[in-house]
Order: structure tokens, then sequence, then C-alpha cells
């Protein structure tokens, strides 16, 4: 198969699941952490064009699904510019240390979020909540998902016969 068909292919399939984690309402930690893990795993395998489009997209489909109720509209720009920083940042990293390219990218679209929720826009307090520290909580433990994940993927990788 053609290398950027299979890349697409993997591209969907990452989309797919994070759509899934939205659509199936498993609460702020669990949904949070599987799109970020996605997000990771895009830059990680597809590159960073196909995890900036997952970015782009799941925050507007999570309003579209009604996993984000219509008030959250006004923070949409802010997750979307969020998500592709995670990622970038992780991207750009990865190849020195995938560990610290995931705290950095944490700690960058938490700052991006939390800044958003308390200084830039006028939100209620649930939603102010939800974009602050639960953030960081979540960029962290997708991350850490992603990463293991990757070491599986490159395991199996390395040992399959040539």
């Amino acid at each position: 198969m053609d290398v950027k068909v299979r890349t697409l292919t993997k591209a969907a399939l990452l989309l797919a699941i994070a759509l899934v984690f939205q659509f199936v309402k498993m609460g702020q930690l669990i949904t949070g952490s599987g799109i970020n893990a996605v997000l990771i795993l895009a830059a990680h395998i597809c590159g960073l064009p196909w995890a900036i489009a997952i970015g782009f997209t799941t925050p507007f489909m999570a309003v579209v699904l009604g996993v984000q109720p219509p008030a959250m509209i006004i923070v949409v720009p802010f997750i979307v510019a969020g998500n592709i920083i995670y990622a970038t940042a992780y991207g750009l990293i990865r190849k020195r240390s995938k560990i610290i390219g995931i705290i950095v990218a944490a700690l960058i679209k938490f700052g991006l979020l939390y800044s958003a929720v308390n200084f830039i826009l006028t939100v209620k307090p649930p939603i102010k909540a939800a974009l602050s520290f639960p953030q960081l909580i979540t960029a962290l433990v997708g991350g850490t998902l992603a990463l293991v994940i990757i070491q599986v993927i490159e395991r199996i990788k390395n040992h399959q016969p040539t």
C-alpha cells in the first residue's frame, strides 16, 4: 500500500478513536486523556499535519455531537489552539526526549487554556474549572498513555521478521 494512503488510514483511525472518546461521554479525565493520547499518537505516527488536523477537528465535533454544551462555543478556538500547540510542542521536542516533549506540551496547553478562561474570556465557573488544572492532568495522563502505546508499537516493529 502507498505510504500516503497508509498514513491517511492511520490518521483516520486515530480521528475515529478520538470521536469515540467524545461520543461515549466518559467524563473529562477519560475523554480528555484519550483525546490527548490520540493527538500525541497522531504527531508521532502520522506527522504534525495530521495531528494538527485532528486537534482542529475534535473541539468542533464535541460541540456538534453535544458533548460540549453550547456555552463552550466561546472557548473552542482556544481548545483548538491548545490541541495544536500540544501536538506541535511534542512533535518538535520528541526527538530529543519524548518525556520532556509530553511535559512541555502539557504545560503549554494548560497555560494557554488557563489563561484563556481566567484572563481573556468571561466564562461561567464550571467552564473555568474544566479548562484549568484538569487540562494539565489530562494532557499528562494522555501523553503518558500515548508513550506506553508508542513503546509497544516500537517493540512490535522491532520484532517483526524482515
